[in-house]
């Protein structure tokens, strides 16, 4: 399979649609910096793995590659979609499309089955384009920067799948089988330990109670006393006894309180028939009589004001009048000898007189008011006064009636308790008494009790025979678990060592193919001419279960640390291309270059462009962006153009309205002789 086309719109850079069309032999991708040279590569990889792996930082500033991914410039793409296409050798067509709305159109297994052999590594897709596509910033990134780790877990993607990869699944799938069960053959173990750790303390209790065996006969008899002839049997008996016992505790806690309370009743019967209660009653019952009779007064003078008031207030009513018929009397004088009030004959000093006598009647009944709301305020205030003590009395009086009641109701709460209890209620007016009766149960309960521990001490050999034989069955089957978790233990270690086995042997495996690569680098390494000193480069592998593959040149010297930026550089190219070469599960037959001689020097620039030009002359086919115009020609000129396998260079640029524009020129293809002595000349 070769690249046959590749179409876009909307991605990166290109707004516009822009389609290019690879040479089956070569193609040679020439401009200046931002037409677009390195989003052709990524739009390559996006399209088969919906990555862009060159990008290494997740997030910056809230953002990630995938906010730019689809066009973000000035103005709107008609489109977003990538399509890239392959050619295999009896020119079938087999295309990928991966567009922003509806995502990819080809299955990941079908892609896989058209691009790779069936001993594919795992995640084939993106170790076909980490090894495919060899970029400019990633060049020493992914070859002399790599930790010993790194490098060698590329080197063994791109070596592909290891045959009996499966016996390594499996012997995971066996080990991961085998701690499972040693973790509950474990647990199993436990819970027996456990299971007999009871057992022997049952046993202690069961051994101890036995040794504290006393006089049967008269426990029986004592618990006959108490239980009667019925049930028959002792474990019957016990039974009843039991129970019986129960009851008598619950009983006896009772009767407890009910003595208790019968104390505190008695010692408020002497409170309350005591002489200074009995006074204290006696004078608040006279303070009560005394306030209702103030009160009563005090209502009695208030009504009197309140009547008088309202007699004030009319002959005040009248007096207003008085006064101003007397003003009136003054204004108008006495008409032709007669009062204008009573038209009486009158002379002019017994009219003034008159006049004088009916203002001073006004102003005598006016003081009566006065003195009369006097008179009513002072009785409203007696009022006031002699009910707030009655109050005050009432109150005390009601405390001591509330007293009495609540001694009364405790008594027959009290009495209702008793005769529950099956007691006289009488007794609780005697609690000495009361707490004789009590001391009588609990000591007949403590009998009882002793009876029905001697009596159960005797059928304790029994109990103890029978715990003996369920200690022993509990020893035999937690060895039989301990034996069990040793076996268990046993196969996870033998499980371990098959898995370390398996590793090491898949790691023997890795080294044997590893060899393929050596002279691949070697001669790849000689032809590139890192350095003018160390003319070849070995590599090393250590580890059994993790494994670790170094570079070295020289006196066993790290290229990574003593080797220039230009120098990393080829070294890089030629692992990465020995790498590239070595992949035989590869159906994909394209080396892709993405500005690959950066801080390269011309003499190995011209050096890479040989190395290209002998693969090409295998028929692989070579894809190479450059920004230099010169060494585009010089490319062209070097890579073998068939009539076949044509080779094209296309020039681009950006136009007017900012889509990019394509020169292609296909080159001619040379004769073989020619292109022989051009070899050995550049050699």
């Amino acid at each position: 399979m070769k690249l046959h086309s590749l179409a876009l719109c909307g991605f990166r850079g290109f707004r516009e649609p822009f389609k290019l069309e690879f040479g089956s032999g070569f193609t040679v991708l020439c401009g200046r910096n931002g037409v677009g040279k390195s989003t052709i590569f990524d739009a390559i990889e996006f399209a088969l793995t919906g990555e862009i792996e060159k990008y290494r930082i997740e997030k910056a500033g809230k953002e990630s590659i995938r906010d730019y991914i689809w066009w973000r410039g000035t103005g709107k793409a008609k489109q977003h979609y990538v399509t890239v296409a392959f050619r295999s050798g009896s020119g079938d067509i087999f295309s990928v499309t991966r567009t922003r709305e509806g995502g990819i159109d080809k299955s990941l297994e079908k892609i896989e089955a058209a691009l790779c052999g069936p001993s594919k590594p795992e995640y084939a897709l993106r170790q076909l384009c980490r090894t495919s596509i060899v970029r400019d910033e990633l060049i020493a990134a992914l070859s002399l920067d790599l930790s010993e780790t790194e490098r060698f877990d590329l080197v063994r993607g791109a070596l592909g799948a290891i045959e009996g990869a499966e016996y390594g699944s499996r012997a995971k799938e066996v080990l991961a089988a085998t701690e499972l069960s040693a973790a509950q053959a474990a647990k199993n173990y436990e819970a027996e330990r456990i299971q007999l750790n009871m057992e022997l303390a049952h046993l202690s209790q069961l051994r101890d109670r036995a040794a504290r065996s006393g006089d049967i006969s008269t426990a029986i008899a004592t618990l006959a006393a108490h239980v009667g002839p019925e049930p028959a049997d002792l474990v019957s008996k016990i039974a009843v006894a039991r129970e019986l016992l129960a009851n008598g505790r619950i009983r006896l806690a009772r009767l407890t309180e009910v003595v208790k309370e019968a104390f505190d009743l008695a010692a408020a019967s002497q409170e309350l028939s005591s002489p200074t209660f009995q006074t204290l009653k006696a004078s608040v019952a006279a303070d009560l009589d005394l306030a209702m009779q103030q009160d009563t007064a005090a209502r009695t003078a208030l009504a009197e004001a309140e009547a008088a008031l309202a007699s004030e207030r009319e002959a005040n009513a009248m007096a207003a009048a008085l006064v101003a018929l007397a003003e009136h009397g003054e204004h108008v004088g006495l008409t032709d000898g007669r009062c204008p009030l009573c038209l009486a004959s009158r002379t002019h000093e017994e009219y003034l007189a008159g006049l004088a006598a009916a203002k001073k009647r006004a102003a005598s009944l006016s003081d009566g008011l006065l003195s009369a709301v006097s008179r009513l305020e002072t009785a409203s205030q007696r009022a006031v006064e002699t009910a707030q003590v009655l109050a005050a009395a009432q109150q005390r009086m009601q405390g001591i009636a509330d007293r009495e009641a609540e001694h009364s109701a405790r008594r027959e709460r009290l009495e209702s308790s008793a005769r529950d209890l099956q007691l006289e209620p009488e007794l609780i007016r005697y609690p000495e008494q009361l707490e004789k009766t009590i001391a009588g149960d609990r000591e007949n309960l403590i009998a009882l009790e002793r009876s029905v521990s001697t009596l159960e001490a005797s059928q304790a050999v029994d109990l103890v025979k029978s715990a003996e034989a369920r200690v022993a069955s509990a020893r035999e089957r937690i060895a039989e678990a301990e034996r069990t978790l040793s076996r268990a233990q046993a196969a996870v270690r033998h499980a371990k060592s098959i898995a370390n086995a398996v590793k090491r042997t898949s790691a023997e495996i890795v080294d044997e193919r590893l060899a393929l690569i050596s002279p691949l680098l070697s001669e790849l390494y000689a032809r590139l001419r890192p350095h003018r000193d160390w003319r070849s480069i070995d590599y090393s592998i250590r580890g059994d279960v993790r494994r670790f593959l170094s570079l070295r040149v020289g006196d066993d010297l790290n290229p990574q640390f003593i080797f220039s930026s230009g120098q990393r550089r080829a070294a890089g190219l030629a692992f990465l291309l020995s790498v590239h070469l070595a992949r035989a599960w590869s159906k994909w037959q394209t080396l892709l270059l993405d500005d690959p001689v950066q801080h390269i020097d011309d003499f190995r620039a011209v050096h890479l462009v040989e190395v290209l030009s002998a693969l090409r002359s295998e028929g692989r086919q070579i894809v190479c962006a450059v920004e230099d115009a010169q060494l585009a020609d010089l490319l062209s000129r070097r890579l073998v153009s068939t009539s076949e396998q044509v080779g094209i260079r296309v020039d681009l640029a950006a136009g007017n309205s900012g889509e990019v524009t394509q020169e292609r020129i296909v080159q001619t293809p040379l004769a073989t002789s020619t292109l022989r002595y051009a070899v050995h000349n550049a050699g």
